[in-house]
């Protein structure tokens, strides 16, 4: 099968993660290529119509010009937008590059078209014409729920995707709220017959079959597969040696990197750990405040979890290897996600055997079963938060053993790279799971 997968780069997470796709189709003996807008990792398989020495576009001389002007131009004309939707997609009708033109720089014809993070690089008219030129399938692959919407990739709960992007809460500025409805018309029009989607959680999943442009179309779940022979449970007293964590210490572990950011709940869980804090000083108490260790990873100093009444092991930015050891040293992970597609750390995390407790958003609502591999907390609720710090800390060490096996065995059944490439092109043949 002639495979084309599609991103704006092979670089950051989700570049990554198309890289990662390309290369299973590759090992299952496919005939797949990754085409990217620009790259400089030079990466075998990746094909990048522009090739750059190191840096993204916007370090380069063309790109901080191009970057410059678009600021002056929001100060002559101002625009304002609610950052926590993350809209960025001003304009669905700029063509940045035909079908044609894609498809002349392939070495073959695709029997299919798989569609990951393309913003700046193909709209949707590109995409019908490469459906036209090729009769292939296309299938986008939801990262977010960009593909869906006129603009945002976090639409919280507006209901505009559902119908017409009218009124977009996003755009603050009056006269610019018809560009989010502008946009999502050009998609309608241009939107190919034969379009399916792919999400990677049950929340995309519905938002998917609720949105006015898959609606009546195909429309998929695969949870995101992780490499099961990287990431994998290891020597607990070893991991935590590593991170000089003491002895006897219940720890949790928590990415702390985006802490401002509305999406990832750091507030929430600030919140849910004051109440830990006060419900642990009760003398019924399965556990004391100075046994709970809280590891906090990220690039960002965790000023608000220094003085939050628990110790506190500063990781700082971890390599994949790092996050793995982090991962085996923790009892479990915390995910405060408020508005999620993954996050990937709740992926990474249950195929480490390392138990998870998150709201019930995103691929939280796939991946948590209550006492079985952790926690899942009604959303937006701090105090059921605090349950869940509370349920997972009262745990013995045979009983959290459990629980690691029973994430470990779930990730094994239904998250390899095996059993993804095996799922995703049964369903691109059509054939049965």
């Amino acid at each position: 099968m002639n495979i084309l997968n599609l991103a704006t780069t092979d670089e950051n997470a989700a570049g990554v993660a198309c890289r990662n796709a390309n290369d299973m189709f590759l090992k299952a003996g496919h005939n797949s290529l990754l085409l990217v807008k620009e790259s400089v990792s030079g990466y075998p398989g990746v094909l990048a119509l522009k090739k750059r020495k190191y840096g993204t576009y916007i370090h380069t001389l063309p790109g901080r010009i191009e970057n410059r002007l678009s600021l002056l131009y929001r100060k002559l004309r101002p625009f304002d937008r609610d950052d926590k939707y993350s809209f960025h997609n001003l304009d669905e009708g700029k063509k940045h590059i035909s079908g044609k033109d894609i498809l002349d720089a392939v070495p073959f014809k695709p029997d299919v078209i798989l569609i990951f993070w393309v913003s700046n690089f193909i709209n949707m008219e590109t995409v019908s014409e490469m459906a036209a030129l090729t009769e292939a399938k296309i299938m986008w692959m939801m990262t977010d729920n960009a593909p869906l919407t006129g603009g945002c990739h976090y639409p919280w709960d507006c209901k505009g995707f559902h119908t017409d992007c009218n009124n977009c809460p996003a755009i603050l500025t009056k006269g610019s709220k018809s560009i989010a409805e502008k946009n999502l018309a050009i998609k309608k029009k241009f939107i190919p017959g034969n379009a399916e989607i792919m999400s990677s959680s049950e929340s995309d999943y519905q938002r998917a079959k609720s949105s006015a442009l898959f609606k009546g179309k195909v429309i998929h779940k695969l949870l995101a597969p992780i490499d099961e022979n990287k990431f994998k449970p290891g020597d607990k007293t070893a991991a935590r040696a590593f991170f000089g964590i003491p002895e006897g210490k219940k720890v949790i572990f928590y990415g702390a990197n985006a802490f401002s950011d509305p999406r990832k709940g750091g507030t929430n869980f600030l919140n849910a750990l004051n109440i830990l804090k006060e419900t642990l000083r009760q003398p019924d108490s399965k556990c004391n405040p100075s046994d709970v260790l809280l590891l906090l990873a990220g690039k960002e100093k965790p000023v608000h979890f220094l003085d939050i009444g628990f110790e506190v092991k500063e990781a700082g930015y971890l390599n994949e290897n790092e996050l793995i050891t982090a991962y085996n040293a923790a009892d479990f992970l915390v995910s405060p996600s408020l508005e999620d597609s993954g996050p990937m750390m709740v992926n990474q995390s249950i195929v480490c055997g390392t138990p998870m407790l998150a709201f019930d958003i995103g691929v939280a609502m796939d991946l948590i079963e209550n006492g079985v591999t952790g926690y899942k907390a009604r959303l937006f609720d701090d105090e059921d938060l605090a349950n869940g710090l509370k349920y997972l800390l009262s745990l013995s060490e045979d009983e959290l053993q459990t629980m690691s096996v029973n994430c470990r065995n779930f990730a094994l059944q239904h998250m390899t790279y095996a059993e993804y490439t095996r799922r995703l092109t049964a369903i691109i043949q059509k054939q049965p799971l």
